[in-house]
C-alpha cells in the first residue's frame, strides 16, 4: 500500500511536470518563432529554386541569341547574294534562294517574338525574385529578433520545469524501480497512468470493474490494472 500511496504523490509531481512541458510547448512566442523559422525555410528554398530556373533560362537564352545570330547573319547573306544581278545562272536557282530567304526570315521573326518574350518573363522573375528576397530577409530579420526574446523566455522556463523536475525526483524516493518502469510504459498510452476506484468503477476510463478487482485494490497487496484501459489502480485518495 506504501508503494502505491507514493506511486499517488509521484504521479502529482509528473502532472504538474507533463503539464508545463505542454505549456513551453503551446507558448505563444514559441509557435510564432516556428512559424518564422518554417517561413524563412521556404522562402529560402524558393529562392533557391528561382535561382536555378534562372540559370537554366539564361542558358537557354543565350543559346538562343546565338541562334538567332547566326539566322541573321544568313539572311543577311541570302539578301546581299540576290542584290547580285550575276548571283544565279537560272531563274530557278534564283528562287530557290529567294524561297531560302524567306524561310530563314520566317524562322528569325519567330525566334525575336520568343526572345522579347523571354526578356518579358526574365523581367518578372526578376522582380519576383527581389520581392522575395526582401521578404526572406525580413522574415530572417524577425526571427533573429524574436528569437533573442524567446531565448531569455525559455532560460526562465526551463529554471521552472528543473525544480518541478526536482520535486517529481524526490516524490520518487522509495518506489520501486519496476513500478516506475511500469508508470511510464502507461503513460505512453494513457495519461495519468493512475486511477482511483470511483464506486465500482476506474476513475481513468469510467468503465465498471469486476468485485474481485476492487477487493484486491482495496486490500492494496498487490498492484492491480484496469482491465479497459491499463491504468494502475488505487483505492480513493484524497
Amino acid at each position: 500500500m506504501q508503494q502505491l500511496e507514493r506511486l499517488w504523490a509521484y504521479q502529482k509531481e509528473d502532472i504538474k511536470v507533463t503539464r508545463y512541458e505542454g505549456e513551453m510547448r503551446a507558448y505563444p512566442m514559441r509557435t510564432k518563432l516556428l512559424r518564422l523559422r518554417n517561413l524563412v525555410a521556404d522562402q529560402q528554398t524558393l529562392v533557391k529554386g528561382m535561382e536555378k530556373d534562372a540559370g537554366s533560362s539564361l542558358e537557354k537564352l543565350e543559346e538562343m541569341q546565338r541562334v538567332h545570330g547566326e539566322l541573321l547573319r544568313q539572311v543577311e547573306e541570302i539578301a546581299g547574294t540576290l542584290e547580285d544581278e550575276n548571283a544565279f545562272p537560272t531563274a530557278a536557282q534564283a528562287h530557290k534562294a529567294l524561297a531560302q530567304l524567306q524561310e530563314a526570315e520566317t524562322k528569325l521573326r519567330g525566334f525575336e517574338k520568343e526572345l522579347a518574350r523571354m526578356a518579358r518573363d526574365s523581367q518578372h522573375i526578376g522582380t519576383r525574385y527581389r520581392e522575395i528576397r526582401q521578404k526572406a530577409m525580413k522574415a530572417r530579420e524577425e526571427y533573429t529578433k524574436l528569437k533573442a526574446q524567446y531565448d531569455l523566455e525559455l532560460a526562465k522556463q526551463n529554471e521552472r520545469l528543473a525544480l518541478l523536475k526536482e520535486e517529481r525526483e524526490k516524490a520518487a524516493e522509495g518506489i520501486d524501480s519496476a513500478l516506475i518502469e511500469r508508470y511510464m510504459a502507461i503513460k505512453g498510452q494513457s495519461f495519468p497512468p493512475v486511477a482511483t476506484l470511483n464506486g465500482d468503477q476506474c476513475s481513468g476510463c469510467n468503465m465498471s470493474l469486476p468485485a474481485v478487482v476492487m477487493q484486491t485494490i482495496r486490500a492494496g497487496e498487490s498492484i492491480s490494472e484496469c482491465e479497459n484501459c491499463g491504468r494502475i489502480l488505487i483505492p480513493p485518495q484524497e
